[in-house]
């Protein structure tokens, strides 16, 4: 499979591979590859009117793409602790999770899998995106979430709005 450009996962810089074929960025190296090894969390936001929260990716892979905010698991990190980390540092909001949509294993654009659970909740703030990963933002009603979105999270939107959500286990 052709992967073509890679990209870091924690600055969004092209990097290319180094002389023993490893992806290696300029600033972080290539210990991003072994790191990055860990499953995702995100979170579909929905308000009390149904509209879907959606941020405007500012880096690469996806630039310029909608997505549903997420990103990787720290090492040791609760999946749900993880999901509303990424929303806080994304979008500066607080988020209740509400219940789980679904797990997912979907391709990377490194041509990779990537394990992600994806999250249903409810923000509560005023939207402060951090400019490094968001390039903008919008509530969008269902029948206006883009149809193409950053990698598969139409999908993720789509199984929300399905009713897929189910309640969330309990945590020890």
């Amino acid at each position: 499979m052709a992967i073509g450009v890679r990209h870091c996962d924690r600055c969004g810089a092209p990097s290319p591979d180094d002389e023993a074929g490893t992806p290696t960025c300029p600033t972080h190296g290539s210990r991003w590859v072994h790191v990055r090894n860990a499953p995702c969390a995100a979170v579909v936001i929905q308000d009390d009117a149904g509209q879907i929260l959606l941020a405007r990716r500012a880096r690469e892979p996806y630039a310029g793409m909608w997505e549903t905010p997420g990103g990787f698991v720290e090492l040791g990190e609760h999946p749900e602790d993880a999901a509303r980390r990424e929303v806080r540092e994304e979008l500066g909001l607080e988020v209740t999770l509400t219940g789980l949509v679904g797990v997912y294993v979907e391709a990377s654009a490194q041509g990779q899998h990537l394990l992600v659970l994806v999250y249903a909740g409810r923000a509560t703030g005023e939207v402060r995106p951090d400019p490094a990963e968001v390039a903008g933002w919008a509530w969008f009603a269902p029948a206006d979430v883009p149809a193409v979105m950053a990698a598969d999270h139409r999908r993720r939107v789509d199984d929300l709005l399905a009713g897929t959500v189910v309640p969330l286990p309990a945590r020890e």
